[in-house]
């Protein structure tokens, strides 16, 4: 008799018992997990089902496919780009001009909005412009500073990003005096100017390009703040920067494309440059801790991400002196080749690019990439060089690249040991021909 009660007790518990369900199922016939949370507080229970362990993260890897891709995890999330505006100041009327901004993990940018305000800060009053990156704003009176701000809209019309403000004064045509020998009347066509207007870090060394060539040479100040004003001749340029901090770190270099009309000052601002990069070991024994740093605009929080075979997203911030540093503990990466590289987002939200890809590894032992960089007593660590001409690795060897090397040409052990591509101690021809053989435009 006690064997048929044990039998029909291990019966009824196959078949008609509790069933267990895995956090790697998320449907039964019982039940559906609608939200999977991080981590749950232990063990729940349910008359009809008990769920063990934590739903966390699925390691499923990223998507190679032409059409979509796939990230792992749940900590991704779709955020648009600023766009870095530019004014130009004429007659009763300013004419605007933005880069693009670009939609990351499901948002699309299908038009754009500009706030005018006579008030700075706003309330502003909006107007749909469409899919654009110029337009004109008229009918303004001169003398009064108008301040305009741009905002990307998705597909149903919401705003996903917001410029920092900008301002203008429309001002009069100046028409000479008639008569007093040859020469008629007309407008008076003035100088063109340009001014530049960012942020680095304090006491940045920043270098910016015109077309490929140098145009100015300055400093940021203490705030870490720039502005740099030059003539040009008017028409279509392409301007690159970028800065070298106090520890002789140099970022990657930020470029953009303008048009100057001819006898106008264009303003163009919201220029964020790219933190700098550097890291205390170049290999770091697995379950040790490697520190990234570097400098970037003050009081900005820095994104700081780490490509292994699951995406890591953190951040810290960067002090009053733009100082910022990052400590990861290698436990959570495999063995092998990794990288990281850093963002700034300044205290107005007005994001910077990323900077440069640094290659660390994780391996067996430490080994140490310098003496661990201070405040006052830095060491820079040794720069990762691509050897096809790629010298800001930005993926692309074009006027960008040629701009970098055509600064440190002739230049014995150039500061920037990347422009030296074949690593024989000067630039010169052979690293020119490095960089045309790879050229992508």
């Amino acid at each position: 008799m006690k064997k048929f009660v044990y039998f029909l007790l291990i019966f009824w518990t196959l078949f008609f018992g509790i069933r267990s369900a895995y956090s790697e199922e998320f449907t039964s016939t019982n039940y559906k997990v609608l939200e999977p949370v991080m981590f749950s507080g232990g063990y729940s229970s349910s008359t009809g089902y008990q769920l063990f362990g934590a739903i966390s993260q699925i390691s499923i890897g990223t998507s190679t496919s032409a059409s979509f891709g796939v990230n792992a995890g749940f900590f991704y999330f779709p955020f648009a780009s600023s766009p870095v505006v530019s004014t130009t100041a004429e007659s009763s009327q300013v004419s605007l001009s933005w880069s693009a901004s670009q939609g990351f993990l499901g948002w699309t940018v299908s038009g754009y909005n500009v706030g005018q305000s006579t008030i700075s800060g706003g309330p502003y009053t909006y107007t749909s412009v469409g899919n654009v990156t110029s337009s004109t704003r008229t009918g303004l009176t001169n003398g009064t500073t108008y301040y305009f701000v741009v905002r990307p809209e998705d597909a149903f019309g919401n705003s996903i990003a917001t410029s920092t403000e900008v301002s203008a004064t429309p001002v009069a045509a100046v028409v000479p005096p008639s008569g007093g020998g040859g020469g008629g009347g007309g407008i008076l066509v003035t100088s063109t100017r340009v001014i530049l207007k960012g942020r680095a870090y304090p006491s940045a060394a920043i270098t910016v390009f015109k077309d490929g060539t140098t145009a100015a040479t300055l400093k940021a100040d203490i705030s870490a703040n720039f502005q740099q004003e030059f003539e040009v001749a008017g028409g279509l340029y392409t301007f690159s920067l970028y800065a070298i901090d106090r520890e002789n770190r140099r970022s990657l270099t930020f470029s953009f494309t303008t048009n100057m009309p001819v006898g106008l000052t264009t303003t163009i601002s919201d220029i964020v440059i790219a933190p700098t990069i550097g890291a205390d070991k170049s290999q770091v024994k697995y379950g040790n801790d490697i520190k990234f740093f570097g400098y970037a605009y003050p009081a900005s929080q820095i994104n700081v991400i780490i490509t292994s075979d699951n995406i890591i997203a953190d951040k810290t911030n960067s002090d009053k002196f733009g100082y910022w540093a990052y400590d990861l503990d290698s436990e959570i990466l495999e063995m092998g080749d990794h990288t990281t590289k850093s963002q700034a987002v300044t205290p107005d939200t007005l994001k910077s690019p990323f900077s440069e890809s640094l290659a660390f590894r994780v391996g067996d032992k430490d080994t140490l990439a310098g003496k661990l960089p201070g405040l006052l007593t830095p060491a820079a660590p040794a720069a990762v060089c691509n050897k096809n001409g790629d010298i800001n690795n930005d993926k692309k060897i074009n006027i960008v690249d040629f701009s970098i090397m055509l600064y440190f040409w002739k230049q014995r052990n150039p500061s920037n040991l990347c422009a030296d591509i074949n690593g024989d101690g000067i630039v010169n021809l052979f690293d020119f021909s490095i960089m045309l053989f790879w050229w992508t435009g």
